[in-house]
């Protein structure tokens, strides 16, 4: 008798590590990457500031496409359309300017445009996947190479505004002194905390996990999975014309390599977070942990003075052991 309880025990011991292993490997990963940065890697504790930068610069584009994977969808449209936000808030700017002489005037015209525009190609996105049918793979494709067109048209390198000294003030002005400590860090991690809190307390935030959960749980509750996926498209694409706008704040400028860059990459930080590609499963703070987790890996390199290769090639190894982690361990709580 002792014997069996001994035995359940244990058999519930490890039941219990594997779902910790599954569940939280993002900590755990986070927590190695940063004692070997800073015990191991030369110049890392001084540029560190940076990862926290970038982290707020693209963590937006993260954020939206996180939850779009989590209602069991894709959207590998959003590097363009961000930048196509930056590309469009820098043309309004520039018109305002010259018309008016006013950058205050072309700051605050050019982001309400660039939001709206965020909006818009959202909801299309998310019109063509839900109302038209399409499959998310292959319609946001699409969506992408118009995108990539329209972006092309004026960032073939790089599209500055008429005058960056302000615009440069959200992505760049140091407060308290602290390097990373920007006005876009700020927003960004007031964005994760709404975002976070608002999936945890309100029915249609718990909604978009149940949708890609079960679907027909979900509609059995009386929830509309096409609306709550919709929904998601719509606010992914607002997070995307934020993020132009402090893509073009950080750097001065709306530049073409910024898309190419985020073609796979927000993919990569969610599913390194825990965000589960067929959906059902991920938080705004796991999707942190994936952009931080990419970031400080792409900052190790650059202390490394390592070509961007090595940074590819570590996401991807990573990239394949978080997911077989996850398949074993899944397949075992079937089982």
């Amino acid at each position: 008798m002792e014997e069996k309880v001994t035995t359940a025990k244990s058999a519930d011991r490890n039941k219990w590590l594997a779902r910790q292993l599954r569940d939280n490997n993002s900590v755990l990963i986070l927590l190695v990457l940063l004692i070997v940065a800073f015990t191991a890697v030369s110049g890392f504790k001084t540029s560190f500031y940076q990862a926290m930068l970038t982290t707020a610069e693209y963590g937006l584009v993260c954020l939206g496409l996180g939850l779009i994977m989590m209602t069991g969808n894709i959207d590998l449209s959003l590097g363009y359309l961000a930048t196509s936000c930056g590309v469009t808030f820098v043309t309004v700017f520039n018109a305002m300017y010259a018309v008016t002489g006013s950058v205050a005037s072309g700051l605050v015209v050019g982001l309400i445009v660039a939001l709206l525009l965020g909006l818009v190609l959202g909801a299309f996105n998310g019109f063509l996947v839900t109302k038209i049918g399409i499959s998310p793979l292959i319609a946001t494709i699409a969506t992408n190479y118009a995108f990539d067109g329209y972006v092309l048209q004026f960032a073939s390198s790089s599209y500055k505004p008429t005058e960056t000294a302000l615009v440069k003030v959200v992505g760049n002005s140091k407060l308290l002194g602290i390097k990373w400590l920007t006005p876009m860090t700020i927003i960004f991690v007031v964005l994760i905390v709404i975002a976070a809190l608002w999936m945890y307390m309100t029915r249609f935030g718990n909604s978009v996990k149940l949708v890609g959960d079960n679907p027909e749980a979900a509609s059995f509750a009386g929830i509309n999975d096409k609306r709550v996926v919709f929904v998601t498209y719509v606010i992914a694409g607002f997070l995307c014309g934020l993020a132009g706008f402090l893509m073009v704040s950080y750097t001065g400028a709306a530049i073409y390599s910024q898309g190419v860059a985020l073609a796979t990459l927000p993919v990569a930080c969610c599913v390194l977070g825990g965000v589960k590609m067929s959906g059902g499963k991920g938080t705004a703070v796991h999707i942190l942990l994936g952009v931080l987790i990419m970031r400080i890996i792409s900052q190790i390199m650059n202390s490394l003075y390592l070509n961007t290769s090595y940074v590819n090639l570590v996401t991807g190894l990573l990239l394949i052991a978080i997911l077989l982690v996850d398949r074993f361990t899944t397949v075992k709580r079937a089982d």
